[in-house]
């Protein structure tokens, strides 16, 4: 494998030429191109197989942490030479929180119980599967975990048939959000974090995106590595000229699952509407209404997240906020909502806990971190007020962005620990 790694260096050195397919339409063309690379193909023979374990299909399943931990890096790393397989999960990981199965299950539940049996029992029948494909060869990229269920160990049997196990994850998966207060819970979380640090110990290498995951992962696993999030700044770009709105534009792009912390700016943006006419313009897939951030009337503008204008959407932002509470789940943060904001040249706003102080920088440098509501009065009230602070804000972030977030940044040190698990493993 000498001259797997040589041969990985001297590719590394052209990496930024590499093919720019993700970009030619947004996330579409993503569909396309992994939907092509779900079966195995001939390559070459001096890199290892990749085998890439995901909780999103690349083209039913959008999952943020499938699409930005493992679909993008699968065209750089095939063109420093590794041949990779996509092996998705099968229905999806996440397939029982969808509105459907919401209304069935309150309809029918003892139908619904039934039917969850059956795709859970599909899942594990179809991870078994994939197991059963990677025999041997290469390496597994497990993306996550593979069952959305505490209590599930599919992830142990993996090394019976593959012993060299990539594991990445992105968020603190081994609890649960801090707002979940089911019955039992307790139980869960110690079945999660169970679950999770056996995953850690059975694998020839942990990739997590923070040290606070990482220093999680460490007392089960010493060959651990941290690699932030990224993106593909040539897609995630500034748009052409400053953006025109006719009342300022406060963003906040997300899933519906954090916008319990966007709920709790209420008072501040009240505040704030008594100094500034702006706009609270929310990304996020479909939620109910009353879902939906308590703020001023006339405030709040609320955009169905989509693929193909996501982009066009953050760029039309004048501030990007990211609030969080100071916890345990918020502390295994990535930051990621700010990296797409500064690729794009968006000032900051930022709750100072978690990775979002490494992500953003100085305090005033590419925004500002606002840690109470009066913070973030004053924070917001200061940009929206002063359009030239906006843009060095936002130069600055897209510097900070390119130079650290982009996803050719990190590529090389992925290959190398794919490299370093084939070879020692």
């Amino acid at each position: 494998m000498s001259e797997a790694l040589r041969r990985l260096r001297r590719h590394a050195r052209g990496v930024t030429n590499v093919s720019k397919e993700l970009t030619a339409s947004a996330w579409q063309s993503t569909a396309t191109y992994l939907g092509e690379r779900l079966l195995p193909r001939p390559g070459t023979k001096d890199l290892p197989d990749l085998w890439f374990l995901t909780e999103g299909d690349p083209v039913k399943d959008w999952s943020p942490a499938a699409r930005y931990r493992a679909f993008q890096y699968v065209p750089l790393l095939e063109e420093l030479g590794f041949r990779c397989h996509v092996l998705p999960a099968r229905p999806g990981k996440y397939w029982s929180v969808g509105p459907g199965f919401g209304r069935f299950s309150k309809r029918w539940p003892r139908l619904a119980g039934v039917w969850a049996r059956f795709q859970y029992r599909r899942q594990r029948f179809n991870r078994r599967r994939d197991f059963a494909r990677t025999r041997g060869r290469g390496v597994v990229f497990l993306q996550r975990d593979l069952l959305a269920l505490s209590h599930d160990r599919t992830e142990l049997e993996l090394p019976l048939f593959n012993r060299r196990v990539v594991f990445d994850f992105d968020d603190a998966i081994y609890r649960s959000p801090s707002w979940c207060n089911a019955p039992g819970q307790d139980a869960i979380d110690r079945e999660l974090r169970e679950k999770i640090e056996h995953i850690c110990a059975l694998s020839s290498a942990v990739i997590v995106a923070n040290e606070h995951l990482a220093d999680f992962v460490r007392p089960h696993n010493r060959n651990v590595h941290v690699i932030p999030t990224t993106l593909d700044t040539e897609h995630f770009v500034p748009a052409v000229g400053r953006p025109r709105n006719a009342r300022p534009v406060i963003g906040w792009a997300g899933t519906s699952g954090n916008l319990h912390y966007l709920r709790k700016l209420g008072p501040a943006f009240t505040r704030l509407a008594e100094r500034h006419d702006f706009v609270l313009r929310v990304i996020c897939n479909p939620v109910a209404a009353h879902d939906l951030p308590q703020v001023p009337p006339g405030v709040l503008d609320f955009v169905p997240w989509n693929a193909e204008d996501e982009v066009a959407r953050i760029q039309g932002f004048d501030v990007g906020i990211m609030p969080l509470d100071d916890d345990e789940w918020t502390r295994g943060k990535a930051g990621f909502k700010l990296i797409q904001y500064m690729a794009c040249g968006v000032p900051i706003v930022w709750s100072p806990c978690g990775a979002n102080p490494e992500v953003a920088g100085p305090d005033g440098d590419c925004g500002f971190a606002a840690g109470d509501e009066h913070a973030w009065v004053r924070a917001l009230d200061c940009l929206l007020g002063d359009a030239a602070l906006r843009a060095r804000c936002g130069e600055h972030g897209r510097e900070r962005a390119v130079q650290r977030f982009d996803r050719r940044a990190q590529v090389t040190r992925i290959a190398s620990i794919l490299v370093e698990v084939a070879t020692h493993a």
